[in-house]
């Protein structure tokens, strides 16, 4: 291993650090004119480094997206240094359950109608892998 290498497990745990602490997310999907489509996301809930959980609105261009490609990749930045890539394939779920899962008071601003709310959507992004690289130049990759 050379020495600005991460083994898989702490790239992983720093991934983890990074993904709980990010405010805003990018995530890219394949978008139907063939490039792939950025957008800001806000992280609702992070399984550490497994699984990420966010909320769209059902007209959304993603659920389009993710219909037809269910792969996506998400960024995210520490606000000290570091940054970490994540790949998978992202879940678009409208039931009940996930909603409970996801459902904060804030996001009441959004969607009135609560976690109820027809328009509300939940996706489930499942990590398959990810990447992290520290400020000093230091980069690890892991699979779940």
């Amino acid at each position: 291993m050379k020495t600005n290498e991460l083994k898989a497990e702490e790239a992983k745990a720093k991934t983890e650090r990074v993904l709980a602490g990010a405010k805003v997310v990018y995530m890219a999907t394949n978008g139907s004119h063939g490039h792939p489509n950025v957008r800001a996301m806000s992280t609702v809930k992070a399984d550490g480094a497994d699984v990420l959980w966010f909320v769209t609105d059902a007209g959304s261009s993603k659920v389009a997206e993710l219909a037809s490609d269910g792969k996506a990749v998400v960024y995210a930045e520490a606000s000290r240094g570091g940054e970490c890539r994540v790949w998978g394939s992202v879940d678009v779920l409208d039931d009940d359950a996930s909603r409970k899962v996801v459902w904060r008071n804030e996001l009441a601003e959004h969607f009135p109608g609560g976690a109820s709310s027809p328009e509300l959507r939940v996706l489930r992004f499942n990590v398959a892998n990810g990447v992290y690289c520290s400020k000093a130049g230091k980069k690890g990759e892991f699979k779940n």
